[in-house]
């Protein structure tokens, strides 16, 4: 029996995505956010999908500390002799202070029955990091630096653009104003541009050499290559300053040469709350050192008298990476 594709997050899909044609380089749409000494850049409301290239300091620069959630939820349907539906469902929460500070937490059911949740939650203060998987102790990871925890926290808060990029053409049209937290905001409705006739961009060539995609990989980018948006309604209120409050989608998809499956995907992401309604962002109490090497692995060497041995043996050289060198 053919197995539907299942995603296991939103972000880990649309990752293989090309960007739109349209799309601002990285660089630039980081730049675009703040403008000389750091204060937010005048934002151009004649391009209201622009708002949602902007990463948590960009919107913390115009809203002050926030705290935003969102809610994604995927149904996949094979009709016929052999069908089947598989539903997947993602929660994301970001709190981000106007610090720098940040603590972000991902969880994703993936539809496959008890114990197949996954999540992660990180912490970002005082200029260090914490992480841990679901379930699992908090560790410190010194190395870091906050890069892959500013990767994480930007990957989850990027949802709602990584959706739209897989619907390919979106318009959005002005549907007055609106009142969201207590702040004046400007509405506008989202569908397909029924106008654009290039399909979505597919996914990338996979590099020479690189070592052939594993089963659900595979099945993940067959939706990646042969998607074809059929429908699209949402919503997107913008605070007077550009940032999002508020963002609702819904979102249908046929896979070209599989006129029997569908996938449908929700999604809906807002900003809870403003200023001193966030909590602050402190480290966990007692983490957890980092340990990349598991104890046990060392002392059963000792017990058996092979780790002088081995130590003891010339090492041969063994280029660095800057992210795993100890301060």
């Amino acid at each position: 029996m053919r197995r539907l594709a299942v995603p296991l997050l939103l972000v880990a899909l649309v990752a293989a995505c090309t960007r739109g044609a349209d799309e601002e380089p990285a660089p630039r749409r980081a730049a675009a956010g703040a403008g000389p000494g750091g204060e937010p850049a005048p934002f151009d409301f004649g391009r209201p999908l622009a708002a949602l290239a902007l990463d948590p300091d960009d919107v913390a620069r115009r809203l002050g500390s926030f705290e935003w959630t969102a809610g994604i939820e995927w149904t996949f349907v094979r009709q016929g002799d052999d069908a089947q539906r598989v539903r997947a469902v993602e929660r994301h929460r970001v709190r981000q202070a106007a610090t720098g500070d940040f603590d972000v937490s991902a969880e994703v059911d993936p539809g496959l029955g008890p114990g197949s949740d996954a999540g992660k939650d990180v912490i970002w203060a005082g200029g260090v990091t914490y992480a841990r998987a679901r379930y699992a102790p908090w560790r410190v990871r010194p190395t870091d630096r906050g890069r892959d925890a500013r990767l994480f926290r930007d990957e989850s808060f990027s949802a709602p653009a990584a959706l739209l990029r897989l619907c390919g053409a979106v318009t959005a049209t002005p549907a007055g104003e609106v009142t969201a937290l207590g702040r004046a905001a400007r509405r506008w409705r989202l569908s397909l541009d029924a106008s654009a006739t290039a399909p979505p961009a597919a996914a990338p060539a996979r590099p020479a050499g690189a070592p052939e995609p594993d089963e659900d990989t595979r099945r993940r980018l067959a939706f990646l290559e042969g998607r074809v948006p059929t429908s699209l309604d949402g919503e997107l209120v913008l605070d007077a300053t550009g940032a999002p409050l508020r963002v609702r989608l819904a979102a249908a998809f046929g896979v070209r040469g599989e006129p029997k499956v569908r996938a449908t995907v929700e999604l809906a992401a807002q900003v809870k709350g403003l200023g001193g309604e966030v909590p602050a962002i402190l480290p966990p109490k007692a983490p957890l050192p980092d340990e990349r090497k598991p104890a046990g692995v060392a002392n059963a060497l000792d017990a058996a008298g092979l780790r002088k041995r081995v130590e003891e043996k010339p090492a041969r050289a063994e280029p660095v990476d800057d992210a795993d060198e100890r301060e």
